[in-house]
């Protein structure tokens, strides 16, 4: 061979070898340039993950670059996620995930870099199908948005209201009405959400599971909702109904629990209104509020045989966004009402349960029955909440999870009520006027529904101020809105009856990502995973006698490291993460167990202890029960026998005794844990109603619930201190029903009769 070639020969292998050792580049790509390739992505949806892989030909990938740009600004990534103005690129390698959130067509530019050369291209994000309405619903991902709510339209009507009507000057007018939408805009915060983002990015989308609204009704031929609804499966509950499968609502004013199922479960990515929080969950429909229904109807709204739901099909939830409104009493507790509304949770779904969300009710501020009840006596300007959730019994054992609701801010609704029994909350907001509410679906036509000719909110103030002015108070609802052309969507549903069907589709998006949990294992994902919202609530202080007492906590840690609050519960229901702990969920709660009713006195089938609250006093009574059971526990239950003789109707002179508004109720659990069952000041103005009036008693088999032991252990010392917080009289501005003139403080001291307790948990 010639030196020459063997040379080349050797020299040919050297290099080789040395290629073969450097992280296997091919020889071809070596100093050459990267060539970048677009792509195209057809047919995404917003809000849900597309992948792909970024084309670079010629590359060094040992050496290659990708650097990412949004409106021809470089972005950092943060671990290869960045965060665009539109949506969330993830890039591992040249593999991709891509998020749209605005479905918008985008492109998204790159430029592929290696051995000091460059190349671009992009990823062609093109045919994203979404709903038009989606960017509205701020509950599912809020950007700020209003929501149609403090529109220009109805900023121009109120001053012009103020002027014509009220006889403002125009700049005063305009100055004020400035100001208010400031203070409102103000509380348009981005990321105050539910993060269903977040479970969608997971592929979770309701699928496999069925919610069954429980209300006024359900237009099961809704175009939002029809796709979703189980055929032939919904209940008419009144007794004339030709169709017992169509709850179809016949009032034209709106109907409640259309815009209800909207929330739960509008088909989503259909090109029509907007979508639910769980978009695929399937539907039934039962219209039980109202008079004149079918015997049967409060074990059919149960699931019991006769509903037409099998004990084995995929029931997540029962949304009950109703409740009993109003009425300053304290209702008895039910051992046979307990034994209906536990049915779901213990036998449906094969034993592993639906769940039952129930609205925690409106009446923070009060104003009904009592009238001006809770501004004469202070708790508005305190902010305590006038009614307790507890009042109503089907709210007080754990069978029932209470949501309260929250605004764009995070915060506390004006009306969302509150009380130890809640167990989480969920976006609702205000009144879609000054503030945003709910976008969900409505009654279709402009012939009916919330939105349209008939609306109620549109004609009352039509009535008041003409209809130029209704139009422009509610520009989305008022029929000819471009956004809303037929009327079959409305802007201004709120109320914890929104709270609780957005909670449901979380439950839905849970189960639906893991439909062997139980309905316990469901609770205790939301009281892992539920957002510690509105973290710098306060607590609530005032002075009995010369003694600070604390009627609301504001947030508090417990000894199994929970954090809770009476007005939000756990917090604020987070999809994303619940459905990431209900896929990875290893947690085993064992059986439920439920200790014996412990106690002393009349609740306890003894003689009635008669121990004094005394008027006026911090220190109260306190009495001790000790359990020796040592469970992880799930949930509290508490007993009462209150009396005090002057509990009734009111005087001869008009006025009322304050013995029920004083009373507050403070729990302290063997970890150390405090718990207010009753604040005080709260609208407990008439007899205690167990079986009728009990005239003479405040609480008569009254149960309170607290959740607020979550984790912890039942075993120990319980101590339960009952305080009369007042020793004030005052006259009322509104006397309410009864027409009083004031409340007189209790001459005689309230009187403890009995108390027990009950533990609802799991063997540690």
């Amino acid at each position: 061979m010639n030196k020459n070639n063997l040379k080349l020969s050797l020299l040919s292998t050297a290099i080789l070898l040395t290629l073969a050792g450097c992280g296997g580049s091919d020889s071809k790509t070596v100093n050459k340039s990267p060539i970048a390739k677009s792509i195209t992505i057809e047919n995404a949806k917003q809000w849900l993950p597309v992948t792909g892989t970024i084309k670079v030909a010629n590359a060094d990938v040992s050496s290659l670059k990708i650097t990412i740009m949004d409106n021809g600004q470089k972005v950092t990534g943060d671990n290869g996620v960045y965060h665009l103005s539109h949506g969330i690129l993830e890039l591992t390698g040249l593999k991709f995930s891509y998020i749209s959130l605005t479905g918008e067509d985008k492109k998204i530019s790159y430029t592929a870099s290696a051995n000091g050369k460059s190349s671009s291209a992009s990823i062609d994000i093109t045919g994203v199908t979404g709903d038009p309405l989606i960017n509205q619903q701020w509950h599912l991902r809020n950007t700020g948005q209003k929501a149609y709510a403090l529109s220009d339209e109805m900023k121009a009507g109120l001053i012009s209201l103020y002027v014509n009507n009220f006889g403002w000057p125009e700049e005063a007018a305009n100055e004020r009405i400035s100001e208010i939408f400031a203070i409102e805009e103000a509380k348009l915060i981005a990321g105050e959400d539910i993060n269903v983002v977040g479970a969608y990015s997971q592929g979770v989308t309701g699928e496999g599971v069925v919610a069954v609204v429980v209300d006024s009704g359900l237009e099961i031929r809704h175009e939002d909702l029809e796709p979703n609804v189980l055929p032939n499966r919904s209940l008419n509950l009144n007794l004339v109904a030709a169709d017992k499968t169509d709850p179809t609502p016949t009032a034209i004013t709106g109907d409640h629990g259309t815009s209800v199922a909207g929330l739960i479960a509008a088909k989503g990515w259909n090109d029509l209104g907007g979508q639910g929080v769980s978009p695929d969950t399937n539907l039934i429909g039962m219209n039980y509020l109202g008079t004149d229904k079918v015997p049967q109807k409060d074990y059919l709204i149960h699931g019991f045989p006769g509903s037409g739901i099998s004990k084995s099909e995929p029931i997540a939830v029962f949304n009950r966004s109703y409740g009993l409104g109003e009425v300053s009493t304290h209702f008895g507790y039910s051992e046979l009402d307990e034994a209906i509304e536990s049915y779901p949770s213990l036998v449906l779904r094969n034993a592993k349960g639906a769940l039952n969300i129930k609205s925690s009710g409106n009446s923070f501020e009060g104003g009904g029955w009592d009238g001006s009840l809770c501004a004469d006596n202070g708790a508005h300007e305190l902010g305590l909440t006038c009614y307790n959730a507890a009042y109503e019994s089907s709210q007080v054992h754990p069978y029932y999870l209470s949501v309260g609701a929250v605004n764009t801010d995070g915060k506390h609704t004006s009306y969302s009520t509150a009380g130890a029994n809640l167990f989480v909350a969920a976006p609702a907001g205000e009144y879609g006027r000054n503030a945003p509410a709910m976008v969900t679906t409505d009654q279709m036509t402009c012939l009916s529904g919330y939105s349209g000719f008939t609306g109620r909110g549109i004609t009352g103030w039509a009535e008041a101020y003409g209809e130029d002015f209704a139009k422009s108070q509610f520009p989305f609802n008022f029929p000819g809105h471009d956004d809303n052309v037929s009327c079959n969507y409305t802007s201004t549903f709120n109320g914890t009856s929104s709270a609780a069907p957005n909670a449901s589709g979380v439950i839905s998006l849970i189960l639906s990502a893991n439909p062997e949990l139980t309905w316990r294992d469901v609770r205790h994902i939301l009281a892992s995973t539920s957002t510690k919202n509105d973290p710098d609530n306060a607590a609530v202080t005032f002075k009995v006698g010369d003694t600070d007492f604390v009627a609301h906590q504001g947030w508090i840690e417990n000894a199994a490291g929970f954090n809770f609050n009476n007005l939000y519960g756990f917090g604020r229901v987070n999809a994303g993460e619940a459905v990431k702990m209900a896929k990875a969920y290893t947690q085993d709660l064992g059986e439920q167990v439920i200790t014996d009713w412990l106690g002393a006195g009349s609740t306890a089938g003894e003689p009635a202890l008669m121990s004094e609250i005394p008027d006026n006093n911090a220190e109260g009574l306190t009495y001790t029960v000790e359990v020796s059971e040592d469970l992880n526990l799930e949930a509290m239950q508490f007993k009462f026998n209150v009396s005090n003789i002057e509990m009734g109707f009111g005087f001869e002179d008009g006025t009322q005794t304050t013995a029920g508004t004083d009373l507050a109720i403070e729990v302290t659990s063997p970890s150390g844990t405090k718990s207010m069952l009753l604040s005080s000041k709260q609208a407990l103005t008439v007899p205690a109603n167990a079986d009728g009036w009990q005239v003479g008693y405040i609480l008569k088999d009254g149960v309170f619930l607290s959740n607020a032991f979550y984790g912890e252990s039942s075993k120990g010392q319980w101590s339960i201190r009952l305080i009369d917080t007042s020793g004030a009289s005052y006259a009322t501005t509104d006397g309410g029903i009864l027409e009083l003139t004031g409340y007189t403080n209790n001459a005689v001291n309230s009187v403890l009769e009995g108390v027990s307790l009950r533990a609802f948990g799991h063997e540690k």
